[in-house]
């Protein structure tokens, strides 16, 4: 890669599933492990894999982003601290997404409803509903057998992804959901820097001093 390219970083630590990834408007770099509850550890680590990957400096980033949530205390603690602490260093912009919104962002083509789904722990889930062309509603934070219920109301319409067991993956196709692949379930860095990039091209960033993560179990989730 030409190293006088200028890229944005992306972040994702929302959940146990964590990511990285570059995007120049044109080419993705990025890496995707299961980081449990170690990213502390990890994260920096991999941003610097990251970056050698793609044979680039800090110096070539024009700007971070980090999904914003909802998503674990720790996990986004962690990602938050690592996005402010760049922009700081180098006064690039730095842009939250919501994480639900990267989680959907793969299907936004569904002709229906996308149905993004983040694990919160103890047997919970976390999900939105996004109809196309249309805002997407408040999170709501249920159980597998709530959100089965609500995808049934839904009907044929729902297209339902992200992090989820395979049980209920089961009950959703059986209820007449479009399921999609465990492959393609899994949350990208790469959407993450989509949708921060067509920020980024439209002039709009945010205040690293006001952005504050959404937690799982925040106020800003509902059910």
């Amino acid at each position: 890669m030409n190293g006088a390219a200028r890229f944005l970083l992306a972040l994702d630590t929302s959940t146990e599933q964590a990511g990285v990834a570059l995007f120049d408007g044109d080419r993705v770099v990025e890496l995707l492990w299961p980081a449990g509850r170690d990213q502390t550890r990890v994260l920096l680590a991999q941003v610097d894999r990251l970056l050698g990957l793609a044979g680039i400096a800090v110096s070539d980033l024009a700007a971070v982003a980090v999904a914003a949530g909802p998503g674990t205390y720790n996990g986004l603690r962690v990602g938050h601290g690592l996005a402010k602490g760049l922009i700081l260093a180098t006064g690039i912009p730095l842009i939250g997404v919501p994480t639900l919104a990267a989680a959907a962002l793969p299907h936004r083509a569904w002709h229906g409803v996308v149905v993004p789904v983040l694990a919160a722990g103890r047997g919970r889930l976390v999900w939105a509903e996004i109809p196309r062309g249309d805002d997407p509603t408040p999170p709501r934070n249920g159980t597998p057998v709530e959100l089965l219920a609500r995808v049934i109301e839904i009907g044929a319409a729902a297209l339902v992804t992200g992090e989820f067991p395979a049980a209920l993956a089961a009950d959703l196709a059986a209820a007449g959901a479009a399921v999609s692949p465990p492959a393609l379930r899994v949350r990208r860095p790469a959407s993450v820097a989509q949708l921060a990039w067509d920020r980024l091209l439209a002039g709009d960033a945010d205040d690293a001093a006001t952005l504050e993560p959404v937690y799982l179990h925040g106020a800003p989730a509902v059910g």
